[in-house]
This record gives structure tokens, sequence and C-alpha cells, in this order.
């Protein structure tokens, strides 16, 4: 069993992950068409919208997360910590150099836990090719100490692997899972930060889960914050500022122009 952590030496940057490795396939759907093909995954959070336009990116996802929906808010059959995990589930297919991507944003209110406890996850569904047989997962929490990004890895004690990738405040950031047919390479801002080298017998992905956590009601959870918050997630590039437009439109015209004359 091979694992291999790397360290990222700048700062977290505002990169947009949709752009993958040159021959990647993107597999990830298109979140413009939220909730069509999203079906329920362990319990369905308070909201799971296309919210439009968000900090710049269009066709935003929203993963809303409400105390109505903690744990001992919901019915009997729910009242566990499985279901505090709350999001929505969509087919997908792809094999050896499929990438599974899209960018969380991170408000600075997510810095201080005293704000309330958060967490939201893109986790890939794997396949050997008669059933599931691995979870890759990327995400943000600050529960449970220091706010970080982090992995996920069935394979080691306890699963979940911190990342040492700074987090980028009032930004958005790249989260990438590639499947290379030997093992799940994970990169944020399009720099490489793990690679986990044990698939189970994985033959590509099945299916995607987009989700938050919902810490609210669960006295299990030692020292947990509650509160209402909304995850955001976009697969999209960012929308271009008025200024930037007019730019566009006036060497176009240019081009136009110029193409006009030689005619």
């Amino acid at each position: 069993m091979k694992k291999f952590v790397f360290i990222l030496l700048s700062s977290a940057g505002l990169s947009c992950g949709m752009v993958a490795a040159a021959n990647a396939a993107a597999v990830m759907p298109d979140f413009g068409d939220v909730p069509i093909g999203w079906v329920t995954d362990r319990y369905d959070p308070a909201s799971f919208a296309n919210v439009g336009i968000f900090q710049g990116r269009n066709d935003v996802l929203g993963i809303g997360i409400d105390d109505a929906d903690g744990l001992t808010s919901r019915s009997g059959g729910f009242q566990s910590t499985f279901y505090n995990t709350q999001g929505r589930q969509h087919a997908i297919s792809g094999g050896a150099g499929s990438v599974l991507s899209a960018d969380l944003y991170i408000p600075v209110e997510w810095e201080d836990s005293a704000n309330g406890h958060v967490r939201s996850d893109m986790w890939g569904v794997m396949t050997d090719g008669s059933s599931v047989s691995d979870y890759p997962i990327i995400g943000f929490t600050n529960y449970g100490g220091a706010p970080r990004l982090r992995v996920w890895d069935g394979d080691i004690i306890d699963g979940w692997v911190d990342l040492l990738t700074p987090v980028a405040y009032n930004n958005w950031m790249a989260f990438s899972i590639e499947y290379t047919g030997t093992s799940y390479v994970y990169s944020v801002n399009d720099a490489l930060v793990y690679t986990d080298a044990t698939i189970n017998g994985s033959t590509g992905f099945s299916a995607t889960i987009m989700q938050a956590y919902n810490f609210c009601g669960d006295t299990s959870i030692s020292g947990a914050v509650c509160v209402d918050y909304t995850a955001h997630w976009s697969n999209t590039q960012g929308v271009p500022e008025p200024m930037t437009m007019g730019l566009l439109g006036a060497g176009l015209a240019g081009i136009g122009l110029t193409r006009r004359r030689k005619a």
C-alpha cells in the first residue's frame, strides 16, 4: 500500500479547477441542470439547488443545511449520525483518465468555528464493474481542529488525511479527483496534493455525491456548534466583468473591421 502526500509551497490561488489535465475527461454533471438527475443520498439537505450567480460564477450549486434537519429534529428512523451527512447523488461514468472536479467557495466566516461548524465534500463513487468499490472524497471542514482541506483514504487509520494546503478565504478553491486506472490523484487549484494508490479493484466512476454535514442536535459530536449555512459549489468559468465584456466586444469589432478592409 503506497501513499504519497505533496506539500504546497505557495499559497492557494484563484484558479478555476474545471480545467483538468489536457487529456483528462471531465465527468462532473453540469450544475446548471440541478436538480435534474440528482437523487437523495442518505438524507436530503434543506436545499439542493442552482442558486444562479454567486461570487462571480454562473449556475452555482447551493447545498443548504438547516437546524430543522438536525439529528433530534428528524423522524425516528433517521436519528443517527449517518444521516447528518446530507446531499444528493448523480450517476456518472468514466474509466482511466476521468476527472471529477468542482470549486468550493470558502467564506471567511468559516475560519472561526465559533461561528458554527461546517463541512462540505465532493465524493466519487467507484465501481469494480459489479458493485461499489471505493469512495474517494475531498473537501473542507472546521470541526475537530483548525479549518482545513482534507481527503478520504479508507485504507489508513481514521480515514481522513488533513492537507497542508493553505485555505484561501473569500475565494473559490478548485478540487479534483483523477482516476488514473491505478490510483486516485487529488489536486487543489491544479496542484497535486495527495495520491492514493490503493483502489480496491476499482475500474471507474459510477456516481458522484455532493454533500454537506449537519452538526445540529447531535450531542455525540463533542463541542459541535450548530449553524444554518449553505455550501456553494461551481463547475463553470467566472462571469466576465462588464468592463471585460466591453473590451471583448471592442476587440471583436476591431477584428471584423480589419477583415472588411482586407476584403
